[in-house]
């Protein structure tokens, strides 16, 4: 390399430390043919990081440059779930994973998360009846002045027959707890539709 050629220089993040680029030193106005070297730049290039790896300028480290897990980003309680924002270069600690949790029904164990199978079917049936019981009382709300007419002898023959089909629709809605595949694949019947 000659005088006038400046020397290659590698830069890290201030803050990070990460590799952020190369650039050139600049030439000393004070000392002909010395270069001055920014701060957080070195002249040695940082070793090729891969995916999910960073070039990092630890300062006081044996080396200039480490290679360090780059896991920067969303990343998920192992307790909850919930995701966070990790803003740091290395292993996650423990209690944080990159793994987003599968469902409300996992659960973190031995470096992974776990199907609790019990709790996800108690929480289908919670599901199931809560469904069950909106369209129990949506039913009631239909039967109840169709009944009305039936008590008063005031019905007519189509009022009847609504009737009589809202009931064994609510029959039905009511034993769907019955079904082989309750909780989890559960057929609701199809509402009556209404009389024209």
């Amino acid at each position: 390399m000659s005088e006038k050629e400046p020397p290659k220089v590698y830069q890290a993040h201030v803050f990070t430390g990460e590799y952020i680029g190369q650039s050139y030193a600049d030439p000393d106005p004070m000392v002909p043919g010395n270069w001055l070297i920014p701060g957080m730049a070195f002249t040695e290039a940082p070793p090729i990081a891969e995916k999910g790896f960073a070039a990092v300028h630890i300062p006081g480290g044996k080396e200039i440059w480490s290679l360090l897990p780059d896991l920067r980003g969303t990343v998920y309680q192992t307790d909850t779930g919930q995701p966070v924002q990790w803003e740091k270069f290395g292993e996650l600690p423990e209690g944080l994973t990159s793994m987003p949790r599968p469902g409300p029904y996992h659960f973190w164990k031995e470096g992974e998360w776990k199907l609790d199978a019990a709790a996800q079917t108690e929480g289908q049936k919670v599901q199931a009846f809560a469904k069950r019981d909106q369209l129990l009382g949506d039913a009631a709300i239909r039967i109840s002045p169709l009944q009305d007419a039936v008590d008063l002898g005031d019905a007519t023959t189509a009022e009847e027959a609504e009737l009589k089909k809202w009931k064994q629709y609510r029959v039905a809605v009511n034993r769907v707890d019955q079904q082989p595949g309750f909780p989890r694949a559960v057929s609701w019947p199809p509402a009556p539709e209404p009389t024209p």
